[in-house]
């Protein structure tokens, strides 16, 4: 059940994955589809019983080896890819699979030296078990109370939700490690309906985490009804992203939008205007379109933007989403949202313009932030 869910988590991110390379949406494919394929043979085993041994082994290798290819992405960074050598960000969706891939890595080894393990064996395993998934359970809370890592709306429909699956499935790991450490030390038989009542709610809690790491749905103009762009981000007024903090005389990029052609014909963005005024608490100094900033949880970076004029781009449905980035400096205290742009476009012989909300707020020295709506 468990490395079903990691499965299921990858092939949802594919989409995400492949804006920023094509080989990472490749990773997520082969990944998923191992991990489901595998995680449903364990469950409906065929053949002797050496095979369903060696395809236990290579459950535990493939689990640790994918969380250690995670662990580089988010320390060191990975070789290739849009950023070589930049470590990603944490997100909900990531850490939630490498939960699922570590729990499954300790579950199917207990199952292959099951033989050779004795009652004091058993309840250091217990013992370890039931404190690690504890463990797991305040890290996840303390980081997140702590900012180290966030949902990202365009990556996690459901950010809180999400938080209070984790916890209650790493609860119920916790049962389920305790339960262990209660038969080896009672020497009691073990009861299916005891173990039903533990494993019955933990794969409850481990659906609902994949469900609420599912990528946001919704958009803009998604069926491309008022023009031949849509905006893919999955923002709206009700999940809205945290105030960005500016000093005065501070830069920061922040991607605003993230674009995407409609059909087969390329649409070139023609003009990039924002529609209301803007006043005394920032200045926007530019507007580019970064690729390498797709899906990012990292949407904000200090510093200038990069990446060619967003006026000019041209516009490819084959080549995915393409992430607008406003470089913005901080004046004087003060709150400015910078609320929706009106684009031009042209496609072939037609012409025409599309207003797009941004969902961005600034908030410059001292200025008190408006408080975004919980998701």
């Amino acid at each position: 059940m468990l490395v079903v869910a990691a499965g299921v988590v990858h092939l949802a991110q594919i989409g995400p994955h492949s804006d920023e390379d094509p080989l990472f949406g490749l990773f997520f494919l082969v990944v998923g589809l191992i991990q489901v394929a595998g995680g449903l043979y364990l469950v409906y085993p065929l053949g002797p019983d050496r095979l369903r041994v060696a395809f236990v082994r290579f459950g535990v290798v493939g689990s640790v080896a994918t969380v250690c290819v995670w662990a580089v992405s988010r320390t060191a960074g990975l070789p290739f890819g849009a950023e070589p050598g930049v470590p990603e960000t944490i997100g909900l969706a990531d850490a939630a699979a490498d939960l699922f891939e570590l729990i499954t890595a300790l579950l199917l080894a207990m199952w292959i030296y099951r033989p050779h393990l004795g009652v004091r064996s058993l309840t250091r395993v217990g013992i370890a078990g039931a404190s690690a998934a504890l463990a797991l359970a305040g890290l996840w809370l303390l980081t997140r109370q702590l900012h180290l890592f966030d949902p990202d709306p365009r990556l996690v429909a459901y950010g809180d939700l999400a938080d209070l699956a984790a916890v209650g499935f790493l609860a119920l790991v916790a049962i389920l490690f305790a339960r262990v450490l209660f038969v080896a030390r009672t020497r009691a038989p073990a009861s299916k309906m005891a173990s039903l009542a533990v494993l019955a709610p933990l794969g409850l809690a481990a659906l609902l985490l994949v469900a609420f790491t599912l990528p946001a749905r919704g958009g803009q103009n998604p069926d491309c009804a008022y023009g031949p762009i849509r905006e893919d981000s999955g923002l709206s007024h009700t999940t809205l992203p945290a105030p960005i903090h500016l000093a005065a005389g501070e830069v920061k990029s922040v991607v605003v939008l993230l674009l995407a052609a409609c059909g087969p014909d390329r649409v070139a963005i023609t003009s990039f205007d924002l529609i209301q005024p803007l006043g005394n608490a920032i200045v926007l100094e530019r507007i580019t379109v970064d690729r390498s900033r797709v899906s990012r949880a990292d949407r904000v970076r200090p510093g200038p933007g990069s990446g060619p004029p967003a006026v000019g781009t041209l516009l490819d449905a084959s080549q995915g989403r393409y992430p607008v980035v406003v470089q913005v400096r901080g004046l004087k205290s003060g709150v400015q949202a910078l609320s929706a742009f009106k684009i031009g476009w042209a496609a072939r012989a037609a012409a025409g313009s599309i207003g797009l909300a941004s969902f961005t707020t600034f908030c410059v020295a001292d200025a008190l932030c408006p408080t975004p709506p919980s998701r």
